[in-house]
């Protein structure tokens, strides 16, 4: 039985310089905590939440029109509803509410007192309904990776009602 060598030692050498030349492909670098946080923190230069209407603004006019939609959209909600309250009433109440990667808002939560949420009983129902009534947006960019976002913010709300005599 005659083998041609050739070619088997062409392979082990390739193999063999493969190995040598391939093991940085296997090193794993390490990165900080604090490098992490830093790069995914929110900058000037990524986007912001927007909505269809809303585009073509600069950035700052851009992100006081999302506002102004969310904003509007909850009041008039809130204003078709006829609250009535037990009590006259005078406070703050805070949505803490979120944009989804699909663009889609939702109430997180609600800071509120129990004052408030006893003297207008159906309050965090009606504003989780309000927000559910808020049009899909289109989600925040992270813009030093490119990647879609959920961006969560806070929603200060002043209610302000007096009792029916």
């Amino acid at each position: 039985m005659n083998f041609n060598s050739k070619p088997i030692l062409f392979l082990m050498l390739s193999v063999f310089f493969f190995n040598l030349t391939g093991c940085h492909f296997f090193e794993s670098n390490q990165v900080s905590n604090s490098e992490i946080t830093a790069a995914s923190s929110w900058s000037k230069k990524d986007q912001y939440p927007r909505f269809s209407s809303c585009e073509g603004l600069e950035p700052e006019e851009e992100r006081n029109c999302f506002e102004s939609v969310i904003s509007s959209t909850i009041y008039d909600y809130i204003a078709d509803q006829g609250w009535v309250a037990s009590q006259n009433i005078d406070a703050e109440v805070v949505l803490n509410l979120v944009v989804d990667q699909e663009g889609f808002v939702s109430m997180k939560s609600l800071d509120a007192s129990e004052n408030v949420l006893g003297t207008i009983p159906n309050l965090e129902t009606t504003l989780h309904e309000a927000v559910s009534m808020i049009p899909q947006a289109q989600a925040g960019v992270k813009t030093n990776v490119g990647i879609l976002v959920a961006t969560s913010f806070t929603l200060p709300l002043r209610i302000f009602a007096q009792e029916e005599n």
